[in-house]
């Protein structure tokens, strides 16, 4: 009797093994994030584009939708983005024996409307609010400031994830090709 022997090397088993999880992960509807071309092409937005939280969302919205572009004009656009109201605030959550600050709860608070040029309410008035804590201590308070900056700027960055899918979403897309949003009259905030 002959004996066939196989010797698969790392390189092979790791091949294996993605290729079996890429094929059970799609058997199951899974599919990576890409590009999710928006219906309109022409986009508007008060939110500063020379801020974090503003550059960042029309880089993931690029990245989403390589067609749309940001218009200087809200008249020259086929939808607005309004934010509506921007808030970041912190609390003190908990205190020492001494009264000094233990913990501190961080929010961040968007509220924001999509409008198309027609007036129809795609999205209407809606909030989105991202918490966290911060374990405070008065010995560390610069690393702590600096580690405030960077939990707030996870947030953000969490926040644009959020915005882009809720624009991105079959609801609003449909609502835009069928003119089906609510018709309003939401002013275009400049």
């Amino acid at each position: 009797t002959m004996v066939y022997s196989f010797s698969f090397s790392r390189w092979h088993q790791a091949l294996l093994a993605a290729l079996l999880l890429s094929l059970v992960l799609a058997g199951c509807g899974f599919k990576l994030r890409g590009e999710k071309p928006l219906p309109f092409t022409t986009m508007y937005t008060n939110i500063e584009s020379n801020s974090r939280f503003g550059s960042y969302l029309r880089r993931s919205l690029k990245a989403s939708s390589p067609t749309l572009q940001f218009v200087d004009n809200a008249s020259a656009a086929q939808v607005v983005l309004s934010q509506l109201e921007r808030v970041q605030s912190q609390r003190e959550v908990s205190l020492n024996s001494q009264g000094q600050v233990e913990e501190y709860e961080l929010t961040l608070r968007l509220t924001f409307q999509l409008v198309s040029n027609s007036g129809q309410l795609l999205i209407p008035p809606s909030t989105l609010t991202s918490t966290r804590t911060l374990p405070y201590d008065e010995a560390n308070s610069q690393a702590k400031a600096q580690e405030m900056v960077t939990l707030y700027q996870d947030m953000e960055a969490q926040m644009v994830g959020q915005l882009v899918r809720r624009i991105s979403s079959d609801d609003v897309i449909q609502g835009y090709q069928q003119g089906a949003g609510t018709p309003g009259d939401a002013q275009f905030a400049r």
